[in-house]
């Protein structure tokens, strides 16, 4: 394993962790507890590595990769900066009260895509609540757009 760089095995533990994380958010205790072993596995590999590298030469250089990217870098500290006992926030049981959040993500310049990941449905759903949407929402003149 020593011929694999460092940053690799830091990008695929952190990889790992986000993967854990995403379970535990969307409920999926059993899949986060599956990903515990092999996290704890590449986090020993990383740590490893980094006494390797430590002792061959201090690191003088910014992370590369991945980790190198500011908007990377703030998802990080805003997964570690939130308390691990934060419930995952649940979908809106009312269904009026779920078009109206769909509509705001789309008027948020949200994708239909990044609408569906968020909301649990597929992409189709979120067209045909923004395609009603769409159609009665009432024009300048007082009518309602056909």
């Amino acid at each position: 394993m020593s011929n694999i760089p460092r940053v690799s095995l830091e990008d695929t533990y952190t990889l790992l962790q986000l993967m854990r994380e995403t379970a535990l958010m969307k409920g999926r205790q059993a899949q986060a507890d599956k990903l515990n072993p092999v996290t704890e596995q590449m986090r020993t590999l990383v740590e490893n590595s980094r006494k390797t590298d430590q002792a061959a030469a201090p690191l003088t250089q910014p992370p590369a990769g991945i980790l190198g990217q500011a908007d990377f870098q703030q998802l990080l500290e805003v997964s570690k900066n939130r308390p691990a006992t934060q419930p995952p926030a649940a979908p809106a049981s009312d269904p009026a009260e779920r078009n109206r959040l769909i509509v705001a993500m789309a008027a948020a310049q949200m994708s239909e895509v990044d609408i569906a990941r968020q909301m649990g449905m597929t992409r189709e759903e979120v067209r045909l609540v923004l395609s009603v949407q769409q159609r009665s929402t009432p024009n300048v003149q007082g009518g309602y757009i056909r």
